[in-house]
């Protein structure tokens, strides 16, 4: 199983500077990805341009992948998006992993002019666009000679593309494009089992072959010390509940507790849901930035 992580330290503007450090402290640790999400208008240090910031990362490092979990597409220009990815993934040496999500923040689809019941449609139109110009595609046409996009990626065709997913549209939509469905850190174990058993019925239906990488997504604490472990399950707990207040408390969407405890969830998503790339999560609230550290080193000494 591989094992990536996501940044743990995002909570200062002066923060955003640090995370191509971040990175390196990942790689050097031993982690197989380094992974960015995107926000836009939340707290002093939103990541609005995850792009920018994982070009960074990859002038530092060298070999960890570099991944975003969810680059929001119906906002942006595909031909855009399709040039600073291939820029992107030269500069990485092909270590770039393209997460794609729709978003779902109308506050954000007001704010770049986008009608959200159309963010499906764009996102679908957005993918294809970028896959033809990856692979050769004109991106226009003149009267005396056809523009192509350049630099072309450094993956070929294209670099690897993940679908992040919710609900079975979003789900069938990533099937139809036959990319690994990558599970969000919201979703409890049973609500992952059912997301999974639509995925793979809609690759069946499409006639795509099944990919090789299930990647999830996990929020992850690991301590031997209980009475830490139960201040954090209180303040995940807390987190999670409004969403959804049962399945919080009785099926949570994350994993605390001691090393074995840790290690034999993990193995039930593995042998279950057949994940071989996790994710994990740190920025919990009230964890240190060390204690985070901490625990990511006891989860690389899983031996998952």
């Amino acid at each position: 199983m591989k094992i990536a992580v996501t940044a743990w330290d995002l909570n200062r503007t002066d923060a955003l500077a640090q995370v191509p450090e971040q990175a390196v402290i990942a790689e050097r640790m031993g982690f197989s990805g380094f992974w960015l999400p995107e926000n836009h208008f939340s707290g002093p240090a939103a990541l609005s341009a995850p792009l920018i910031l994982l070009a960074g990362a990859a002038s530092r490092t060298q070999t960890i992948d570099l991944g975003t979990t969810s680059l929001i597409l119906p906002i942006r220009h595909p031909v855009s998006v399709a040039e600073e990815v291939a820029t992107l993934d030269q500069l990485s040496g092909g270590r770039l992993i393209l997460g794609l999500g729709r978003g779902f923040s109308n506050d954000l689809f007001d704010v770049f002019g986008v009608d959200p019941k159309r963010k499906r449609t764009l996102f679908k139109e957005a993918l294809n666009q970028m896959l033809a110009l990856w692979q050769g595609g004109a991106v226009a046409q003149t009267d005396d000679r056809n523009i192509y996009l350049s630099p072309a990626p450094y993956q070929a065709p294209y670099p690897r593309i993940w679908i992040a997913a919710f609900g079975p549209l979003a789900l069938k939509q990533a099937a139809t494009f036959g990319c690994p469905y990558l599970a969000s850190p919201m979703e409890s174990f049973s609500e992952l089992r059912d997301n999974l058993a639509l995925y793979h019925a809609a690759l069946k239906e499409t006639q795509n072959v099944a990919p090789d990488c299930v990647p999830i997504m996990r929020t992850i604490f690991i301590t031997d010390q209980p009475n830490r472990a139960d201040a954090v399950t209180a303040q995940l707990k807390l987190e999670y509940q409004g969403r959804s207040p049962e399945k919080a408390l009785e099926d949570p969407p994350f994993l605390v507790g001691s090393a074995q405890i840790v290690k034999d969830h993990l193995a039930r998503y593995r042998d279950e849901l057949g994940m071989n790339y996790l994710v994990a999560r740190g920025r919990i609230k009230g964890v240190s930035n060390e204690e985070q550290l901490a625990s990511h080193a006891k989860l690389l000494e899983l031996g998952l």
